[in-house]
């Protein structure tokens, strides 16, 4: 069974020989007239800028680990300053290869001399320098000492002229993404004039090159996003734990994100594993359009996205941002490729934003990235049972569904729809209104209470082909959105459906948070909660009580709206059945071999006492 830990990430770097030699050969200058530099010099001078710039985003990223201590007791104002930090940060480095950024030569110069004019100085005088400067400049003192004046002009110069926040300014203003080659850290180094910087996240460019190319190929493209086979523990590793910003943007961006993660990778250079760029738009590729259909600027989804994510809380070993992320694609894989056929055609007749179909798809799959947001990690019997302010404030009904459902809107909308991250802000009202309903409404249908109601209804739903057809009939979109928010509600509990690998990973995940509540409640003298009792829950037959019950049933049911189910999901849930029957075997030899030990045990204790009271009687 895993366990949480908690450690803190901390980043080494070693700095690059160049900037080293560089460093070396500054010290030995005495005088500030030197020949002039080269090319190759004033690129290493850049370098040495990008070098600092990069450890300030290795120390930022450090902070945010989902592992790290210090990053748990920030708030989520300061996790979000801190991000957009790093965003500026990472533009700041984007472009230093030559001849894409001209290079101030006297502005480099000027900064040089100014280093070395300082360098055999006493410390105060120096201080007593940059007082003076900025005294003159911010204080209105306008005279200037004489022994000063010299190193004084240098200083305003070289912060007049010097063009790196001037670079930075216009490489926002342009939205240009990086330049080829690597730093020190290895964190690449992209170009592209023709794609802007907000259509990707800001973390994709600190990923190192394997690790673009592995996420790219192996797991972000649009064909492995629909595989049910998914294994979204790699995808956090190689993201930095990071997995429901680049599924998410993967999924819901789509297809300009896949675009952009080929011509990145294609010009970055033909090392190892390099996709080749074919020219084709993103017009051309399969995808959801969701962008473009309802005029999402790409920053706008990609921020939503991120600020979700962090306010899933990392510590739950099993309701947080993987979780998340898992029902997203799961939910995904059920949409376009088991019921791939049926969806694609009407996405077809009407991929517009008057499309009831679309709508309805972009609604559940917003609905699975937000369903368990800020979950506490406690279940809604524990928030009944302790009158936590959450369930006096939903009145016990569907605690934290209602929870996760008005924690996200709050976070979206903001202050009368103003927020950055309000992915609805281009939307015509009535589609807003819409869209707001069927997200609470699949949100609200996580909770199990509802699951037989629910199932049954799913059940009593008559898949007919001829329906399916007419593309104006109200109970065809009744019909597709009852089947789609049942998906995502059982998107939401499909772990036992998954390849054993993934699927015990989770059931080991998911019972150590329910213990870690049990604990709780038994600290607290409330009712032990279903399944949270260590000390008697069985691993094996908690699993297989839940597919008995639950998972079985209602694939079975499904399966006759979405056949792939019986071929590709079903002969899974029966591999794990068979899986955990042989564990509860063992486990009751083990408890059975357990018990004849401790009763043979007590025999023998039993008998030890009778002699000693049998030599006790004799020696009296």
């Amino acid at each position: 069974m895993c366990s949480a830990t908690a450690t803190t990430t901390t980043t080494t770097t070693t700095t690059p020989v160049a900037i080293n030699n560089y460093n070396s050969n500054l010290s030995n200058t005495n005088t500030i007239n030197r020949q002039p530099r080269n090319n190759n010099i004033m690129l290493v001078d850049s370098l040495k800028m990008i070098y600092e710039f990069e450890n300030g985003v290795d120390v930022i990223d450090s902070l945010l680990h989902p592992e790290s201590l210090s990053g748990k007791t920030i708030t989520l104002d300061q996790r979000d300053g801190l991000n957009q930090l790093r965003k500026v940060l990472l533009l700041a480095t984007a472009s230093p290869a030559e001849g894409n950024i001209k290079i101030n030569t006297h502005t480099v110069d000027l900064r040089r001399s100014f280093l070395e004019s300082l360098e055999n100085e006493d410390e105060k005088e120096s201080d007593n320098a940059t007082n003076q400067y900025l005294l003159f400049e911010f204080g209105g003192i306008k005279s200037v000492p004489e022994n000063m004046k010299s190193r004084w002009q240098l200083m305003k110069k070289a912060v007049k002229e010097n063009n790196s926040l001037r670079r930075i300014k216009k490489m926002i203003s342009n939205r240009k993404i990086g330049s080829g080659g690597s730093t020190g850290s290895g964190r690449s180094m992209l170009i592209s004039n023709h794609l802007r910087s907000n259509d990707a996240p800001a973390e994709w460019y600190s990923l190192d090159r394997d690790a673009q190319i592995e996420l790219a190929t192996n797991h972000l493209s649009w064909e492995k996003l629909m595989k049910w086979d998914f294994d979204m523990f790699e995808v956090s590793k190689l993201s930095n734990g990071r997995p429901l910003l680049f599924v998410g943007w993967a999924i819901l961006a789509s297809p300009h994100s896949q675009y952009i993660m080929e011509q990145t990778l294609s010009e970055g250079g033909k090392k190892g594993g390099s996709i080749n760029n074919d020219n084709i738009s993103s017009a051309d590729r399969k995808g959801y359009k969701f962008l473009d259909i309802y005029k999402i600027p790409p920053k706008c989804m990609i921020d939503f996205l991120r600020g979700i994510e962090d306010r899933y809380v990392q510590d739950n070993p099993y309701h947080n941002n993987i979780h998340a992320a898992d029902v997203l694609q799961t939910t995904h894989s059920f949409l376009e490729e088991m019921g791939g056929k049926y969806l694609d055609n009407n996405m077809k007749k009407e991929s517009s934003a008057s499309s009831t179909m679309t709508l309805q798809m972009f609604s559940i799959l917003v609905g699975a990235a937000i369903h368990d947001v800020g979950h506490p990690g406690y279940n809604n019997a524990f928030q009944s049972n302790s009158f936590s302010q959450t369930a006096l404030t939903y009145n016990d009904k569907s605690v934290l569904e209602n929870f996760h459902t008005s924690l996200a809107f709050q976070m979206i909308l903001g202050d009368n729809g103003n927020s950055d991250w309000n992915i609805f802000q281009n939307m015509e009202p009535n589609d807003f209104m819409k869209c707001k309903r069927l997200i609470t409404e699949a949100i609200l249908g996580t909770d199990l209470t509802f699951h037989f109601s629910n199932l049954e209804g799913v059940k009593n739903l008559v898949p007919s082909a001829s329906r399916r057809d007419n593309d104006n009939d109200d109970n065809e979109d009744d019909y597709s959105w009852k089947v789609m928010s049942f998906l995502m509600h059982m998107a939401d509990i499909s772990n036992l459906g998954k390849r054993r690998a993934i699927s015990t990973q989770w059931t080991d995940r998911v019972l150590l948070e329910f213990f870690r509540q049990g604990d709780k409640e038994k600290e607290l003298g409330l009712p032990i909660s279903p399944l949270c009792n260590r000390d008697t829950t069985s691993r094996p037959d908690s699993q297989i009580g839940f597919i008995n019950y639950i998972i079985r049933p209602s694939f079975e049911i499904l399966k006759d709206h979405l056949p792939l189910l019986g071929t590709v999901v079903l002969p899974l849930v029966e591999g794990n059945f068979h899986f955990w029957q042989l564990e509860l075997e063992v486990e009751n030899y083990n408890n059975s071999f357990s018990s004849s030990e401790e009763a043979s045990s007590e025999e023998e204790e039993k008998e030890e006492v009778v002699n000693i009271n049998i030599v006790t009687s004799s020696a009296a």
